[in-house]
C-alpha cells in the first residue's frame, strides 16, 4: 500500500471518529471498526481500521491501529475538562488540545447524569428517521449535521441502540457533500462494566507535545478557519499534506 493511500484511509478515520466524539454516560467497552472511502478510482473494498472504544462518564477513548502508526494510538475525550488528548504508544508522546478550538462543535449538551443520548441528538438538529436492529442491538435511526459541519458534509446517520441507554451509537454513517459515504464507523461486542481510570489519563512517561506542530494531526495543528468552506475532498488532501511533513514533533515548551 503506498503511502498516500495509508494517509488517505487515516484522515477518513480522523475525521468520523471527531465528528462522533460524543461522551458515555456510563463505563462500557466495545470492539470499534471504521471504513473509510477508498481512493478515486480504488477497486475493492473500503479500507478498515480496527481498535476499540472505551466509555466512561463525561469521557471517551478510543484505540486505533493505523498501519502508519506503530504501536498505534488512542484518543482520550474528557467533557468535564473539554480537552481531547491524542496519545502515540511507540514513541510514547501526547498531545492536547481544547474541544472549543476545533472547527466542529463537541457537544457538551450530553453531560451530566440527567442527560439522555436522545435528547442531545434532537438538539443538534438530528431528526428520527427509523428504527433498525443493528450489530444485534434494536437501533433508532437519527439523521442530520453536527453543527459547525455544514461545510464538510451532507449529512451524518446514527443509529442509536434502544436497548443500551448508555451507549450512544452502535453504527454512524458520514456521507460527503457527494452523497457517498466518507466514513462508517461500528461498535460492536459492547459490555457494560467498570473500566480502569488509568485509561483516560496520559500515562506516566509520556513527553506532551506541542499540539501545533505534531504530526499526525489529530486534535490540534489546525485552526477553525482552515476547514470552512472546504469539501470533504479538500480537507482530507489538508491533513495527507500536513501528515506527509517530515520531522520530528518537538516537545512542549514549558
Amino acid at each position: 500500500m503506498s503511502s498516500f493511500s495509508v494517509r488517505h484511509r487515516l484522515s477518513g478515520v480522523l475525521a468520523a471518529t471527531l465528528l462522533l466524539s460524543t461522551p458515555a454516560l456510563a463505563d462500557w467497552v466495545g470492539d470499534l471498526r471504521v471504513k473509510s472511502a477508498p481512493l478515486p478510482g480504488q477497486k475493492g473494498a473500503a479500507p478498515e481500521t480496527k481498535g476499540k472504544m472505551f466509555g466512561r462518564p463525561g469521557m471517551l477513548r478510543m484505540d486505533l491501529a493505523p498501519a502508519e502508526v506503530p504501536g498505534g494510538m488512542s484518543i482520550i475525550f474528557d467533557w468535564e475538562k473539554r480537552t481531547g488528548t491524542t496519545l502515540f504508544h511507540a514513541k510514547k508522546a501526547a498531545t492536547s488540545r481544547s474541544l472549543d478550538d476545533l472547527s466542529v462543535k463537541i457537544p457538551g449538551t450530553c453531560v451530566g447524569k440527567a442527560q439522555d443520548f436522545d435528547a442531545c441528538f434532537k438538539e443538534q438538529g438530528f431528526k428520527k428517521v427509523g428504527t433498525e436492529k443493528v450489530n444485534g442491538h434494536p437501533t433508532v435511526v437519527y439523521e442530520g449535521v453536527p453543527p459547525g459541519a455544514e461545510d464538510s458534509i451532507q449529512r451524518q446517520k446514527v443509529w442509536r441502540p434502544t436497548d443500551l441507554p448508555e451507549v450512544a451509537y452502535v453504527r454512524s454513517q458520514t456521507f460527503g457533500k457527494d452523497g457517498k459515504v466518507q466514513a462508517d464507523i461500528e461498535v460492536t461486542n459492547i459490555k457494560m462494566g467498570a473500566q480502569p481510570a488509568s485509561l483516560f489519563t496520559v500515562p506516566s512517561g509520556y513527553e506532551e507535545l506541542d499540539a501545533t506542530s505534531a504530526a499526525p494531526p489529530i486534535m490540534g495543528s489546525f485552526k477553525p478557519e482552515d476547514f470552512k468552506g472546504k469539501t470533504p475532498e479538500q480537507i482530507q488532501e489538508m491533513i495527507r499534506q500536513r501528515m506527509g511533513q517530515q520531522g520530528t514533533p518537538p516537545a512542549k515548551t514549558k
